[in-house]
C-alpha cells in the first residue's frame, strides 16, 4: 500500500475580509500548484503577497488537497 501525502496548493486572490480566506472573490481566484512540500508552497504564497503588497484585500493561503 501506498504513501498518502499531502498536495500543497497555493490559492490567492482579493478578499472581502483579507484575514479570512472564505471571502475570496472567486472572480479574482487562482491555484498554484502542487507543490512537494509546504515549504515550497509557503515561498510562493509570501513571493504573491509581496508582489500585492499595496494591495491591502489580496491575500495568498497554503492550502492541502
Amino acid at each position: 500500500m501506498g504513501k498518502i501525502t499531502n498536495q500543497y496548493w497555493v490559492l490567492e486572490g482579493t478578499h472581502k475580509d483579507p484575514n479570512d480566506r472564505h471571502t475570496i472573490d472567486h472572480n479574482t481566484e487562482k491555484q498554484h500548484g502542487p507543490y512537494e512540500n509546504e515549504e515550497q508552497a509557503s515561498a510562493q504564497a509570501k513571493e504573491l503577497i509581496q508582489r500585492n503588497i499595496d494591495d491591502f484585500y489580496h491575500r495568498a493561503w497554503v492550502i492541502t488537497k
